[in-house]
């Protein structure tokens, strides 16, 4: 299952990127690439702009192999490499000049466990319906940059009270048994009161309507060392290693 996972959390990842933001996704083997039509910024462990990420689990061999004939060695770019080895394979990356930033875990779930929802007073769950919807699941900052866009395999979600939006989430689910959760926030002044959970359970409703047996999620490093999504049942389902050339 973790193999799946991380399959459908890159799968997912593109698709969206490919909506959202216009990019193209070309693939080879298990090797998958986002190529962005504007330039990232990357912030650690040295500052420098991209248009290309990659994201991997075959061998680090295979990865390096299918990288170097797609790029110039002096082009700037990231990889997400994940593996069950990475002390044995990271060596690897690192011989042939790349620095590992840092590592993350992705999070699955299974949805037929299903853990205590909270109903928090006088909050409603929306799911986006309309370019209103749109522009207001927008107003929340996040990794998502939807604007208008609609897809049928992207469902986004936002919690109000008293007709001010107040947390939010979104639903990525293109095939097989894995749906993705991502660009989940809740504002600063309205945290720790379970709207993360209603927007939550909402989601998971929703990946289980359209046949999803689990979902994963990549939580960022802050909100991964409080342990959040693990209280619901996110349990680790893959690590990666994100490596940059050393430039």
């Amino acid at each position: 299952m973790q193999h799946k996972i991380v399959r459908a959390f890159i799968q997912s990842l593109a698709h969206r990127e490919q909506v959202e933001a216009g990019a193209t996704t070309p693939s080879a083997g298990e090797t998958a690439e986002i190529r962005y039509p504007s330039a990232m910024e990357w912030p650690w462990p040295r500052q420098f702009t991209y248009t290309r990420e990659f994201f991997s689990q075959a061998s680090s061999t295979e990865c390096l192999q299918v990288i170097r004939s797609l790029i110039a060695t002096t082009e700037e770019h990231v990889i997400n490499f994940f593996s069950a080895e990475l002390d044995a394979e990271v060596p690897h990356f690192e011989a042939a000049g790349y620095v590992e930033a840092w590592r993350s875990r992705l999070l699955g779930h299974d949805l037929d466990r299903r853990w205590n929802q909270p109903d928090v007073t006088g909050t409603e769950i929306h799911e986006v319906a309309s370019s209103a919807d749109m522009v207001r699941y927008a107003s929340l900052p996040g990794i998502s940059n939807p604007g208008l866009a609609r897809d049928a395999s992207i469902h986004n979600f936002f919690a109000t009270s008293s007709g001010e939006v107040l947390a939010k989430g979104q639903l990525v689910y293109c095939s097989g048994s894995v749906a993705y959760v991502s660009d989940m926030f809740t504002k600063p002044e309205h945290r720790n009161k379970g709207l993360c959970a209603d927007v939550l359970a909402a989601i998971e409703s929703k990946a289980l309507s359209l046949g999803a047996t689990h979902t994963c999620l990549a939580p960022g490093q802050e909100v991964e060392a409080f342990g959040l999504y693990e209280k619901y049942g996110y349990v680790a389902a893959g690590v990666r290693s994100v490596l940059i050339p050393k430039g």
